[in-house]
């Protein structure tokens, strides 16, 4: 997904002070040595934190304003000590509160007091509610100071990163610096909020459950053999995590060893050093700047890649962000790492594309693949270790290479060469449906036949719960419509060209109709598809095409027939043709095949119908036809 470098810098600032925690500046009064928050002190005593109710007869009104004042004026004013080694008095309840870091702002969710929060950072993303919240700026110190005091704030709460400004903070409101740096500093950070917010019994509550979510994630991962991981902050250059920082603390309740671990920081590191601790598990990011197509084509000689273990997560704040939804993170990391330990249950009994019922006794650990498509799918829901066999067609990722080839696509299939490979599943299309019940006598069958982009989450969906890789696929959908969403927005407003396909030439052009994902990709990449009042794949002729006048024509490199030899032919006189929009495809077959790596098509699909919308340029051939 294309996201702007500038938001990657400032993660991976934000990522560098929650991981390194480094604190500096003085309080706004004395500080200690310590550098943990210390008990607060308070001008009230313990026993004066509640008040009796009077014996008077008032309204209902009357007496919980009076408990309410005689409370607050109880409990308040408060000294405490924040992260920072600041010894803060806090005047009374605050009411109106400003979070300069986003993890603030869940604390005080998780904590009940969301409702309080009157401006956030353009970064913030949670809980849902947030969208609604005035935006203050960036991050930290690069908040906008004018913004904050506008909103007339009786608290701010910031992190490290904000003490550049803190002078400047401390003329609009109280800062309090909250700033934890590792797993453990988060119960610390509630217990403080707590105090400050007279929500003392509520902190130890959430801190409770956070710490019993932790210990029933990192035990139900702990009987099992770390797996080696890398993960990716950045794609040019290589950017990872040091074994000081937070995420590496993730990895390793999450049953992970960084590969990294014996660097600080944010290192760049080389593919070579990559290879060379060959991971188990490479982790990417929305905000990375690679995609899953590109890291299994660059990490292709690690193990990762070989055995389908490389995921994108959906949202890189739940494993960054230090409070209690770093829980959703690690739940995450842990089923990436360790399916075995969330293992389904089994027999299982599934519905297939053909409303065919089929019963899977155990977790399929031998699995042969009769479509390319579906060998994708496989490896991008991290069960490509599981496949045994694979058609002669299937050439991505660069590791099928290595797994036993059973002949061709669907009922070209090699039923003995199957058979000799002790399958316990096989999967396949309707393009197998002639020869299925020969393949029943070898092993279930499950049949996926997408026909368009829903269709393709359906069999994501399937595959992952047959294979105990429901998480995985649930990544990778995610990934996929996040990719479709912001192709969507980049075209959503523009003309829609005419567009016609050739699938392939053989007296006719053959084309996609009605029905089709290839009619979806025209869709969702923001044309109109002229044969979109036909159904299926469909053969058209030079007539009908030039009746129906496209302005965009996309070749396959496959078809037969290649953009040039338009110019001298029939199709020489259409708008496409005379105003050079005639464009051959990279790969045809992720146009082809129904599989997660449709989006490669989506985005290239979109580039030629909008280069204006995506900065790109095509280089012009004979008689102004254009090639990627």
């Amino acid at each position: 997904m294309k996201k702007a470098t500038v938001f990657v810098i400032v993660l991976l600032m934000m990522g560098s002070v929650i991981a390194l925690g480094c604190i500096g500046g003085s309080g706004t009064s004395s500080s200690s040595s310590s550098t943990s928050p210390t008990s607060a002190s308070s001008s009230a005593t313990p026993a004066t934190k509640t008040t009796a109710t009077s014996s008077t007869t008032t309204t209902a009104t009357t007496t919980t304003t009076a408990e309410h004042t005689q409370t607050e004026r109880a409990y308040y004013p408060i000294t405490i000590k924040d992260f920072a080694n600041r010894t803060v008095t806090i005047e009374k309840e605050p009411r109106r509160v400003v979070t300069i870091a986003p993890s603030l702002t869940e604390d005080l969710y998780y904590l009940g007091l969301f409702g309080r929060v009157v401006g956030v950072t353009q970064f913030d993303d949670f809980p849902p509610g947030v969208a609604n919240v005035t935006r203050i700026g960036g991050y930290g110190k690069y908040a906008n100071l004018e913004l904050i005091a506008n909103l007339s704030p009786d608290l701010i709460i910031a992190d490290s990163y904000s003490l550049s400004i803190l002078d400047q903070l401390e003329k609009i409101a109280p800062v309090v610096i909250v700033d934890p740096h590792s797993i453990n500093d988060i119960p610390k950070a509630l217990d403080l909020l707590g105090r400050i917010f007279n929500v003392e019994d509520k902190a130890k509550e959430v801190s409770s459950q956070f710490e019993a979510q932790l210990e029933e994630l990192s035990s139900a991962v702990s009987g099992f053999e770390k797996v080696k991981v890398f993960y990716i902050v950045w794609g040019d250059p290589l950017t990872t995590a040091g074994g000081d920082t937070f995420i590496s603390d993730i990895i390793a309740l999450a049953g992970g060893i960084n590969i990294f671990n014996d660097t600080s920081g944010w290192p760049a590191v080389s593919m070579e050093q990559v290879i060379a601790r060959d991971p188990d598990v490479i982790i990417l990011t929305p905000h990375c700047g690679m995609k899953l197509d590109d890291a299994y084509q660059k990490f292709a000689a690690a193990s990762a890649a070989k055995s389908g273990r490389i995921y994108m997560v959906e949202n890189e704040n739940d494993l960054i962000h230090p409070s209690p939804r770093v829980v959703r993170g690690l739940e995450i990391l842990a089923k990436l790492l360790h399916p075995e330990a969330f293992r389904k249950k089994y027999p299982m009994t599934i519905t297939d594309f053909m409303n065919r019922t089929v019963t899977i006794p155990k977790e399929p650990q031998r699995i042969v693949s009769l479509a390319p498509s579906i060998t994708e799918t496989l490896f991008y829901i991290g069960a490509g270790d599981k496949l045994v066999g694979v058609t002669k067609w299937a050439d991505w990722p660069p590791a099928v290479e290595n797994i036993s080839k059973i002949g061709g696509y669907g009922k070209y299939a090699n039923l003995e060469l199957i058979a000799n490979l002790s399958p316990d599943l096989i999967i396949a299309d309707s393009y197998s449906l002639s020869i299925l019940d020969q393949l029943e006598k070898i092993a279930p069958v499950v049949i996926v036949d997408p026909k368009d982009i829903n269709g393709i989450y359906r069999q994501i969906d399937l595959l992952g719960k047959v294979t105990n890789r429901e998480e995985q696929a649930k990544l990778v959908i995610g990934e996929m419509k996040g990719e479709i969403a912001y192709i969507e927005s980049k075209v959503r407003d523009l003309p829609r060209p005419k567009v016609f396909f050739i699938l392939s030439y053989c007296q006719g052009y053959w084309t996609a109709g009605r029905g089709t994902f290839m009619d979806s990709v025209i869709t969702l990449a923001g044309g109109r598809n002229i044969f979109n009042d036909t159904k299926g794949w469909v053969k058209v002729s030079d007539e009908q095409i030039i009746v129906r006048d496209p302005d965009v024509i996309v070749v396959l490199p496959t078809a037969g027939v290649n953009a040039t030899e338009l110019c001298n032919g029939p199709l020489s006189v259409t708008t496409a043709v005379k105003e050079g929009r005639v464009y051959t495809a990279t790969d045809s077959n992720v146009y082809q095949r129904p599989s997660p790596r449709i989006v490669v098509a989506i985005e290239e699909m979109a580039e030629f119908l909008h280069p204006e919308a995506f900065g790109v340029s095509f280089n012009s051939t004979a008689c102004a036809v254009s090639t990627s």
